[in-house]
């Protein structure tokens, strides 16, 4: 039978147990943005390989609080949870769309990540990067006449229209400016479009890049496309021989 000393010593090592093993099964919240990033199988990579853009190696951690080295259980499974989250975080924090865990365990894990996505302009088209004024209006290649007026400037027929999309909504006809071409035998002088960010800069005026995430697409008047393809199970014939052994 126990005496008085020993019951309170055996009472005392399992609340600094317990005390110990809670402070290592502290979860962490997924973030917001690493809820948006999508995991893919080692199947699905291979189209993420093919369709998207490589962003490169991220890291996810989670480390014992304390010194702890217990890593049974719910400890071991929250742990590798909170490992998760960081990874999908880190992923996120790149630009990632989709991300491949290739990597690792507990408490380190390690994945590919891929953006599976992309700006699509009101015009349908994908989006580039342009070169704007102080008003925020494209800066486009034009047609210079003698007394420095626009030539052949591009323009909404029959109705109201600032832009391709705006005219066909208003169900006008967009006729497009005169070619660099058109603009020579019409005695003019060809200005073209900035091409980088320094011709741009050079003038005063602002450097849009390519829309990389969804608010950037918007702020352009952009659509963000995620491609699903990547998504989807691939026939084994389309496999490679390694995926399907």
């Amino acid at each position: 039978m126990k005496n008085k000393g020993e019951t309170i010593g055996f009472l005392v090592f399992c609340l600094v147990t317990a005390v110990i093993l809670s402070s290592c099964a502290t979860a962490t919240d997924m973030s917001t943005r690493a809820t948006r990033v999508r995991l893919v199988s080692a199947e699905q990579v291979h189209q993420c390989e093919v369709q998207c853009e490589a962003l490169g190696n991220v890291q996810g951690s989670s480390y014992p609080v304390g010194g702890c080295l217990s890593w049974w259980g719910t400890v071991r499974k929250i742990a590798h949870n909170n490992a998760l989250n960081e990874l999908l975080d880190n992923a996120a924090e790149i630009g990632a769309t989709h991300l491949f865990v290739n990597l690792g365990d507990y408490p380190d894990l390690r994945g590919e990540a891929y953006r599976c996505a992309y700006c699509e302009d009101a015009n349908s088209d994908p989006d580039v990067a342009y070169c704007v004024d102080a008003s925020g209006k494209r800066k486009r290649a034009y047609c210079q006449g003698a007394d420095d007026k626009v030539l052949g400037a591009a323009y909404c027929r029959g109705a109201d229209g600032k832009d391709p999309a705006d005219c066909r909504e208003n169900a006008g006809v967009w006729v497009p400016a005169v070619s660099e071409t058109k603009c020579e035998t019409m005695g003019g002088t060809w200005v073209p479009e900035a091409g980088n960010r320094q011709a741009c800069e050079d003038n005063g005026d602002i450097w849009l890049p390519v829309a990389k995430d969804p608010s950037a697409c918007e702020d352009k008047g952009g659509k963000w496309i995620l491609n699903k393809d990547v998504l989807r199970r691939l026939p084994s014939s389309s496999l490679p021989q390694e995926a399907v052994e």
